[in-house]
C-alpha cells in the first residue's frame, strides 16, 4: 500500500491582539485560529483520490480580522455558519487517517494546525511526517532573481491555467497539486531530508569551515535551553575532552542560529554553534557544533563581541536612567 499523501491548506483568523496559551507549563504565543481547512489526498503521480473541504467557527478570535476578510473574501457570516472549530478539526483528523503524511506549499500550516489541535483537546503529535513542497520544486526549477515563491506567482510561471480564486484553502490545495504534477514527485519525496538531516543542514552552511562534534536534541520547550540546558550547553574540546568554558556573549546568525566563544585549557579557542528550529509550532528543535577558528574569523568574531557589549552597556545605562526619572 501506499503512503497516505494530503496535499493541504489551511486559510486562519487572527486577533487585533497577540493571544497566548499554556503548553507544558510554556507560555506560547498563538500563530491563528484555523477557520478554514482544504485538502487533496493524492497519489505520487498527482492523482486525485478524494477532498476534504470545511469551514470552522473559531471560539477565540471570533470576529474575522478585516485583513484576512479581505484576503480570502470570507465574511463574518461564514465563519458564524461554519462547524465549531474541535469538532471540524476532529472531523478533518478522521478523513485524513493516522498515517497521513501532508505536503503543504511552505511550512506555515503545520504549525498552526498543531497548535489548534491542542487547544481543542485533540492529539498534537498528529501529523508526525510532513514536507515542504517548495524544497522540492526548488530542486527541479532554481529560483532566479526576481522570482517570487507564493503560490500564484509559480503557477503562474508554470503557465498553469487560473480559474479559481486563490486564498481559498481548497482551491490553493488543488493549485498545489497542478504544481505537483510538474514536479518528480515521488523521487523528491524518498529523497525528502528528515528533521535531524535538515536541522544539521541549517547549522552547518560553510562548506570550507572545520565543524566537529555535530549534536542533535528535540522536543524541549525552553528557546534558551542551548544557554541554560546543561545537556546543551556542556561542551567539551574536540581534541582532548576537556570542558570549554563558555563566553558570556551569544551573536546571532540569520533568525535562529547563535554562537560563542568556547575556551579550552590546552587548546584555546573554539565556536560553539547552534540552530534552532520550531517546526511543529510547540517545540525548539537544536543542533550544535563546534568550529575550529581561523585568525580572520577571529577578529571578526571580536569585533562583533565589542560591538554586543557596547549595545548591552547603552540598554543598561538607559534602563537605569529611566528607573530614575521613574522615582
Amino acid at each position: 500500500m501506499g503512503r497516505n499523501l494530503i496535499v493541504f491548506d489551511l486559510e486562519w483568523n487572527i486577533g487585533y491582539q497577540p493571544k497566548t496559551f499554556r503548553y507544558h507549563d510554556t507560555e506560547l504565543t498563538l500563530r491563528g485560529e484555523i477557520i478554514q481547512i482544504g485538502a487533496v489526498r493524492i497519489s505520487e503521480s498527482g492523482e486525485v483520490l478524494d477532498t476534504f473541504e470545511i469551514t470552522l467557527r473559531p471560539r477565540i478570535f471570533r470576529k474575522l480580522q478585516r485583513h484576512i476578510a479581505k484576503v480570502t473574501g470570507m465574511s463574518q457570516g461564514d465563519l458564524d455558519a461554519g462547524v465549531p472549530i474541535a469538532e471540524g478539526l476532529a472531523r478533518f483528523v478522521k478523513w485524513a487517517g493516522p498515517d497521513a503524511e501532508f505536503a503543504e506549499w511552505g511550512l506555515d500550516d503545520v504549525p498552526v494546525l498543531k497548535q489548534n489541535l491542542f487547544l481543542c483537546g485533540l492529539d498534537e503529535s498528529w501529523p508526525t511526517r510532513w514536507y515542504d513542497l517548495q524544497r522540492i520544486f526548488l530542486q527541479a526549477y532554481p529560483r532566479k532573481e526576481g522570482e517570487g515563491m507564493t503560490l500564484e506567482s509559480v503557477v503562474d510561471r508554470l503557465g498553469i491555467e487560473k480559474q479559481d480564486p486563490f486564498h481559498n484553502a481548497l482551491d490553493d490545495a488543488l493549485y498545489t497539486v497542478k504544481v505537483c504534477r510538474k514536479l518528480p514527485l515521488a523521487e523528491g519525496l524518498a529523497a525528502y531530508p528528515d528533521e535531524e538531516a535538515q536541522l544539521i543542514e541549517a547549522l552547518l552552511t560553510d562548506p570550507d569551515a572545520d565543524y566537529r562534534d555535530v549534536q542533535t536534541w528535540f522536543g524541549l520547550m525552553e528557546h534558551d535551553a542551548y544557554k541554560t540546558d546543561p545537556a546543551l550547553c556542556r561542551v567539551t574540546c574536540p581534541e582532548c575532552g576537556a570542558a570549554l568554558t563558555l563566553g558570556d556573549i551569544w551573536l546571532k546568525r540569520g533568525n535562529t542560529g547563535y554562537y560563542t566563544e568556547g575556551v579550552c585549557p590546552q587548546h584555546g579557542s573554539w565556536f560553539v554553534r547552534f540552530k534552532l528550529s520550531r517546526r511543529d509550532g510547540l517545540h525548539w528543535n537544536f543542533a550544535r557544533c563546534t568550529e575550529a577558528i581561523s585568525p580572520d574569523t577571529y577578529e571578526r568574531w571580536k569585533r562583533q563581541e565589542a560591538a554586543q557589549r557596547e549595545r548591552m552597556r547603552r540598554k543598561a545605562e538607559k534602563a537605569r536612567a529611566e528607573a530614575l526619572e521613574d522615582q
